[in-house]
């Protein structure tokens, strides 16, 4: 970086703003003593991108023991996960790190009861086609998005980690009793576990657009201390919860593209498990996982985007759901390209 161009530099802003890794990449350089070889044209934008992250984070704490306090009588628990869990308990994954909503795991038998009680106190769900609703209701793991109408804060509320429409049993409530840690009043998940659960998000997912940035959260939890009885930990709740294939995944890439050590028992697995994969699977994941720009050779990968999404509708639901699924979906983007985009809303929202 030290003989970059002034070009290079406006190039990197430009990729780093579209992968939200402003703040993350300042935040390394800091870290390294190193933000002296930023240009000032450059520096503006990365101060920019960690102030805001900063302020995000601080917004999110108070906001998340808020949240935590109104909702105790509600729920039996109340989890924050992702960008907000780590920002709440100072994971390493905080660093830098920038989100657009707050992620909640709530008790599926609880879910209603939480999400009427929001309402009365200024969260709302904005109208959605009545087919995306009932994919919300039906067969995903979380509710339609909430917002605050005054501070504009999203709520994402979650009762598993993975949709129902998997059939895929997975014991939440011992996951959470297993793994839950309390930081500074609020609920988060230890970091093993944090790690688990974006391994599986990144993996087990339709929508790699972060894919990158998500890798990086997993290699800033990974490397926070010695990472090898680390994955060792993130694979015993592989064994009792499933998932295995997605920790691997994670582990795999962060051995190949970012170098972290691995036992020599893991890497022979690994290894294995590299001979049992697709090898157009791996290729694919290879580009999904690094930064995606039209800026950076081989970064345009709008169909290897189209070809993620298919594999992970795929992995989530079962063949005849998909196939009805995608069928739904093509008639319904044809009908409102052909009749206007307000062909499918209710009555009132017309």
């Amino acid at each position: 970086m030290r003989h970059m161009s002034l070009k290079q530099w406006n190039d990197l802003v430009f990729i780093l703003r579209a992968e939200n890794m402003l703040a993350r990449f300042y935040a390394l350089l800091v870290r390294h003593h190193m933000t002296a070889i930023i240009p000032k044209l450059a520096l503006r934008h990365f101060i920019n991108a960690y102030r805001m992250s900063a302020k995000q984070n601080n917004i999110t704490a108070k906001e998340a023991l808020s949240l935590t306090t109104s909702l105790s009588e509600q729920s039996a628990f109340v989890v924050f996960l992702k960008g907000a869990g780590y920002a709440v308990s100072n994971s390493p994954a905080s660093m830098g790190r920038s989100y657009s909503d707050i992620d909640i795991l709530v008790p599926q038998k609880q879910l209603a009861s939480v999400e009427s009680f929001l309402t009365m106190f200024g969260w709302v769900s904005a109208e959605l086609e009545d087919y995306d609703e009932q994919y919300y209701r039906k067969w995903a793991h979380e509710i339609p998005p909430m917002t605050h109408h005054s501070r504009g804060t999203v709520l994402d509320i979650h009762h598993n980690l993975i949709p129902p429409v998997t059939g895929i049993h997975f014991d939440i409530n011992g996951f959470v009793d297993e793994y839950q840690e309390k930081v500074n009043g609020v609920t988060v998940l230890k970091d093993v576990a944090k790690f688990y659960h974006s391994a599986i998000h990144l993996f087990f997912n339709e929508d790699m657009s972060s894919a990158f940035r998500d890798m990086t959260d997993l290699y800033l939890l990974a490397t926070s201390g010695d990472s090898q009885p680390f994955f060792n930990d993130v694979l015993s709740i592989a064994t009792n919860y499933g998932f295995e294939r997605e920790q691997m995944l994670a582990i795999y890439f962060l051995n190949r593209q970012y170098g972290v050590a691995v036992p020599d028992e893991l890497a022979a697995r690994l290894t294995q498990m590299e001979k049992g994969l697709s090898g157009l699977e791996i290729k694919l994941l290879s580009h999904l996982v690094l930064p995606k720009h039209a800026l950076l050779k081989g970064g345009d990968v709008g169909m290897l985007q189209l070809i993620g999404e298919v594999r992970g509708h795929m992995k989530k639901m079962p063949p005849h759901i998909l196939t009805y699924h995608l069928i739904m979906k093509s008639y319904r983007g044809l009908a409102k390209l052909l009749f206007g985009k307000h062909v499918f809303l209710k009555e009132e929202q017309k």
